[in-house]
C-alpha cells in the first residue's frame, strides 16, 4: 500500500495521525534527508508537495494519502473521503483593500475554486491565477480582491486588509483511490476504519479533532452559504 503524504504544514499532523492508528511512519531521522519515499511495515510512504496528493491519489499513484479540502476541490478530486480531520483547520476567504472597488478582478492561488464561488453570485469577474503572496496583488491594487486561506488573520491585519466573504470551510481530508478500494479493498478499509477509530477517540477528548463522515458537497453544487 502506498500513502501520499504533504510536505509542509500538514505533514507533522498526518504523520501523526497515522501513527496514532497504529502504522509505523517515516521517523525524524528519515525525514531530515532528502528521500521522498520510505517503507515501513509495509506501507510506501511518499512525499510530495500538498498540491499534488489528490493528484497521486486520484490517478491511482497511491492508495490514500491525506489532502486539504482546497487542494482536493481545486483539482477536482474524484477519489473517495471517508474521514475529516480536526488539525489544520482554515478558511478560504475572499479579502479586498479598504475601499475596494466593486468585485471585478481576483487574484488567487485557487483559480477553479474562484470561479466556482464568483459563479454562484452570479457575477462576472477575471481570475488572476498567483503562485504565492497572492494578498500583495490586493495592498498594490493588481487586482480589486483575493481569494485566499486565513488561518490566524495575522497577515490580513498586517497589510490592513478587509475579510469581506466566506468561500469555503478548509480542513484535511482522507483521500482514497477508487480503484485501490476495488482492487485492494480488504486493505483499505482496515486503514479507513483505524482512521475513523483514531478520530472518533481524539473526538471524544477533544470535539474539533474531527469527524469520521464524507465530505460536504462541493462549490458549484450548493448555494453560497449552504
Amino acid at each position: 500500500m502506498r500513502i501520499a503524504i504533504a510536505k509542509g504544514r500538514l505533514q507533522n499532523d498526518s504523520l501523526a495521525a497515522f501513527a496514532a492508528a497504529g502504522y509505523d511512519v517515516p521517523d525524524e531521522i528519515d525525514l531530515r534527508s532528502r528521500k521522498l519515499v520510505f517503507n515501513r511495515g509495509g506501507v510506501e510512504w511518499i512525499f510530495v508537495k500538498d498540491a499534488d496528493v489528490p493528484v497521486y491519489v486520484d490517478n491511482g499513484a497511491a492508495d490514500a494519502g491525506i489532502a486539504g479540502l482546497d487542494q482536493i476541490l481545486e483539482h477536482g478530486c474524484s477519489a473517495y473521503q471517508p474521514v475529516t480531520f480536526g488539525f489544520g483547520r482554515c478558511r478560504m476567504m475572499l479579502i479586498a483593500a479598504p475601499g475596494a472597488p466593486r468585485l471585478t478582478k481576483i487574484a488567487t492561488k485557487y483559480p477553479r475554486i474562484t470561479r466556482e464561488y464568483v459563479d454562484t453570485l452570479q457575477l462576472r469577474a477575471e481570475i488572476v491565477p498567483l503562485a504565492g503572496s497572492v494578498e500583495l496583488a490586493a495592498v498594490l491594487r493588481l487586482t480589486s480582491h483575493v481569494v485566499d486561506l486565513v488561518e490566524t488573520g495575522e497577515t490580513v491585519r498586517v497589510h490592513n486588509l478587509e475579510i469581506q466573504d466566506l468561500v469555503a470551510e478548509i480542513s484535511p481530508r482522507l483521500i482514497v483511490c477508487k480503484t485501490s478500494y476495488r482492487t485492494t479493498g480488504e486493505r483499505i478499509r482496515e486503514l479507513i476504519s483505524r482512521m475513523e477509530r483514531r478520530v472518533e477517540l481524539r473526538s471524544t477528548e477533544s470535539p474539533e479533532f474531527g469527524t469520521a463522515q464524507p465530505c460536504p458537497t462541493p462549490l458549484g453544487q450548493r448555494s453560497r452559504n449552504g
